[in-house]
């Protein structure tokens, strides 16, 4: 059996009130509809809910147990409403959200607590993913939004850059190199080098790669790898030496040191991007929020 809101309405009203007369004009109609009304729910539930007399109205015992159910109910209906309403003005709901590994050192988590405290009823899911992965993902909508690399697609997206960095040397503390301050272009002639990879690790490749021919540098490559921590934790190691954003300082390895390169114009570019062609309110609000978010702090 499916219940009438209105019918509910109508019940909760005369039982609040014991009084058919101030009911109706709470619920702003005659008296007359009103009894019809509780009539038809009775006749639904197949059970007395009111006790009337020319002088009194009384809930019955069924009325009393009804009641409970009765205003929950309402109040269910109410907040069903008032979410559907909040949903679509983009005040609650969820994002998904992809970020590389560099964006989570510091971007991404001071983000996500700004966000915690300004937008509490929007539910951030976090997917810790490669550029490439989130190129994927966004093109089969499994994640709403992209904090990434830009790096070429087919893929119909908005953008929006939210930050910039140089690329600087990591070395081991005890290589030779560490003692200086600046590093010179034939510095890493023949180096042992820890590199990207030229597939999920592409856009640091081609940055890298790109640095190295512009400058007639041909490192030693040793390892071909995806993620910057893990780089950097090869040359901890004493593996190799290698380039990597200057947010990587941050990851507080020890036994490394950071050295700025012999040129300042390599710049790594974060990016916030989404489809054009997205449906979810929450993520106009939240990228709203982001875009506010990144802009102070330039």
């Amino acid at each position: 059996m499916i219940l009438d809101l209105t019918q509910l309405n109508c019940f909760v009203t005369v039982a609040e009130e014991l009084h058919f007369g101030r009911a109706a004009e709470r619920l702003c109609m005659t008296q007359p509809p009103l009894s019809r009304q509780i009539a038809l729910l009775e006749h639904a539930l197949g059970v007395k809910l009111f006790e009337r007399t020319s002088r009194t109205v009384r809930l019955t015992t069924a009325g009393q147990v009804f009641l409970t159910d009765a205003t929950r109910l309402l109040n269910l209906a109410k907040q069903a409403a008032t979410n559907a309403q909040r949903s679509s003005k983009g005040e609650t709901g969820r994002v998904t959200i992809g970020f590389t590994s560099v964006m989570g050192f510091d971007l991404m988590p001071n983000l996500i607590a700004a966000a915690q405290k300004a937008l509490p009823d929007i539910d951030v899911v976090l997917k810790e993913m490669v550029t490439v992965a989130q190129l994927d993902a966004l093109e089969n909508n499994t994640i709403d939004m992209g904090f990434l690399w830009p790096l070429a697609t087919r893929l119909h997206l908005e953008y929006q850059t939210v930050f910039r960095e140089p690329l600087m040397l990591v070395l081991p503390v005890d290589h030779p190199l560490a003692a200086r301050s600046r590093i010179v272009v034939d510095d890493l002639n023949d180096l042992p080098f820890v590199m990207y990879s030229s597939g999920q690790g592409k856009y640091f490749y081609s940055l890298v790669t790109g640095l190295f021919v512009s400058s007639g540098v041909m490192p030693k490559y040793i390892q071909h790898l995806d993620h910057v921590h893990t780089i950097v934790g090869l040359v901890r190691s004493g593996v190799g030496v290698s380039i990597v954003p200057a947010a990587a300082s941050q990851l507080r390895f020890d036994n490394v040191v950071f050295r700025p390169l012999w040129r300042d114009d390599v710049i790594a570019e974060s990016r916030m991007a989404w489809r054009a062609d997205y449906d979810n309110p929450a993520l106009t609000t939240f990228r709203h929020f982001a875009s506010d978010f990144f802009a102070r702090r330039k």
